[in-house]
């Protein structure tokens, strides 16, 4: 880095965004025909910014307490959402009927 500047933590956090929403769709195509999933290879990528000797990350939660709910309460949300979401999804299964046919 510079000496004596600092990216602006809100563009950091914009470009973050941008890069995972790209990710989210992008790398989906790039991997099917590769044994590889989205979930892994987030964390390969995170794996290597926590590992990156450029940044000094303290990745304690109870070192910011107030980022640490907000983003729990977001990760709850969407959570919830996705399942709400899935609950009207036809089931393959026989379990389905068994429960008296609710999908």
């Amino acid at each position: 880095m510079i000496h004596g500047w600092e990216p602006d933590p809100y563009a950091v956090a914009l470009t973050g965004a941008g890069l995972l929403i790209a990710l989210v769709a992008w790398l989906p195509l790039a991997l099917r025909r590769l044994p590889l999933s989205l979930p892994i290879v987030c964390l390969a990528i995170g794996g290597l910014i926590y590992t990156s000797p450029y940044l000094k990350l303290n990745p304690s939660p109870g070192a910011y307490p107030h980022a640490t709910e907000r983003l729990t309460e977001f990760v709850v949300l969407v959570a919830l959402m996705g399942a709400g979401l899935k609950i009207h999804r036809r089931s393959h299964s026989e379990g389905g009927e068994r429960l008296g046919g609710c999908y």
